[in-house]
């Protein structure tokens, strides 16, 4: 009864399957977004999106200045891709109507 009011992600399965695809089609790009209007509802806390930031965003600046002869920057866009989708799909599991 004590536990705390936490807003829900997704206002139904539609909406989650677009932010999903969203983040999967954009290549994990737009996943900063999605985590940072997570944040605002206080279904993660604030660190999330600023580390996929620092990552995603990060690794694409790094790939352009300092080049990318060993192609390590779609790698680190790929599993950061794939983590953001299984994370952006996991966010509302524990979720129960009605609270």
């Amino acid at each position: 009864m004590n536990a705390p009011i936490r807003a829900c992600m997704y206002a139904n399965t539609l909406h989650k399957v677009i932010w999903i695809v969203l983040v999967v089609v954009s290549a994990g790009l737009l996943a900063p977004p999605l985590f940072f209007f997570a944040a605002k509802k206080r279904v993660v806390t604030m660190i999330v999106p600023i580390m996929y930031a620092v990552v995603i965003y990060g690794s694409a600046f790094l790939g352009s200045v300092l080049g990318n002869p060993r192609n390590w920057v779609g790698g680190v866009l790929a599993i950061a891709m794939i983590t953001a989708a299984v994370h952006a799909s996991s966010l509302d599991t524990n979720w129960k109507f009605g609270r």
